[in-house]
């Protein structure tokens, strides 16, 4: 799922001429998946292998979301971590933590007892 992801982001970041290393943007992968997982909400005794195919059964359709809207706006933050306000130039730039990772529709996870 991760290599899909990191394709389509630097097909997607090839025309900006400068793209991040692989590590990098494997990293930023890696912390929007964890960020899916903790909306999701998995029950604590959950065993890892439901959890990694719940989250590629339903994480897949939101690759090209990820790819094209999440990653690049994480990397226009990265440098800016923590930042809270700034006006350069007439543009103003605001927020608090350095990757705020929200990803709509996202369903809590539930299964019947």
């Amino acid at each position: 799922m991760e290599q899909e992801i990191l394709s389509l982001v630097q097909t997607y970041l090839a025309e900006t001429g400068d793209p991040p290393s692989e590590d990098f943007l494997l990293l930023l992968i890696d912390s929007v998946i964890e960020a899916y997982k903790n909306q999701r909400r998995y029950p604590e005794g959950m065993d890892a292998e439901t959890i990694q195919a719940d989250t590629e059964k339903y994480f897949s359709y939101r690759k090209g979301y990820v790819a094209m809207e999440v990653i690049p706006a994480m990397l226009g933050k990265v440098g800016g971590e923590g930042l809270y306000s700034l006006v350069d130039n007439q543009v103003s730039k605001n927020w608090k933590t350095p990757f705020p990772v929200y990803l709509p529709d996202v369903v809590p996870y539930c299964e019947v007892v």
